[in-house]
């Protein structure tokens, strides 16, 4: 499956800041959950990254207090991108995004708003973990995926013979798309 170069440089510009904080933030409102200025989110929320945080409020505030993301989604895409910014080969491969990338990161986080970041996020999050479902079979998965026209040609053979490594190469671009998003949210 072939990633896109936005989806690409969407990873390098989130990783890149990560970094940063910000301190004396005075406590703030996303949707229904506290904020706090140490970078949590509610009682349930601890050690959610300061980064999402200010995503989320600016993501609330373009949506006019009406974001719509549960607390489990929320923990799930700090989860998500904090596995990246430690995965070695993540790291790695935004290092060469930096060099490789820049103009391309540049001109999508121009183009990109906080909802759009976050409603990107949680709509890949919600794909990712479809294909626990979808791949509890994998030959259906397969089938299902080539009558939809989800597969490469040139692929198909490949995928046939092997539909683990369907799984594998769908999970991994889901994740780079993730990763691409979270990025240009950064």
């Amino acid at each position: 499956m072939m990633i896109s170069t936005q989806l690409f440089a969407v990873l390098i510009v989130f990783v890149m800041h990560l970094s940063n904080a910000q301190f004396g933030l005075p406590k703030q409102k996303v949707g229904e959950v506290q904020v706090d200025a140490d970078g949590t989110v509610g009682e349930n929320m601890a050690g959610v990254s300061l980064a999402l945080v200010n995503l989320l409020s600016k993501a609330e505030k373009e949506a006019g207090g009406a974001l719509k993301l549960s607390q489990k989604d929320v923990l799930a895409i700090d989860g998500l991108i904090k596995h990246a910014v430690e995965d070695p080969e993540t790291k790695i491969l935004i290092q060469k995004m930096k060099v490789m990338q820049r103009d391309v990161i540049e001109e999508t986080i121009g183009e990109t708003t906080p909802l759009k970041i976050i409603n990107n996020l949680k709509a890949v999050l919600e794909e990712l973990m479809a294909l626990e479902i979808l791949f509890e079979d994998k030959d259906r998965a397969f089938r299902a995926m080539e009558k939809d026209g989800m597969i490469d040609k040139k692929r198909i053979p490949e995928y046939r013979k092997n539909p683990g490594l369907l799984e594998e190469d769908t999970r991994r671009s889901l994740y780079f798309s993730f990763i691409s998003m979270a990025v240009v949210g950064r």
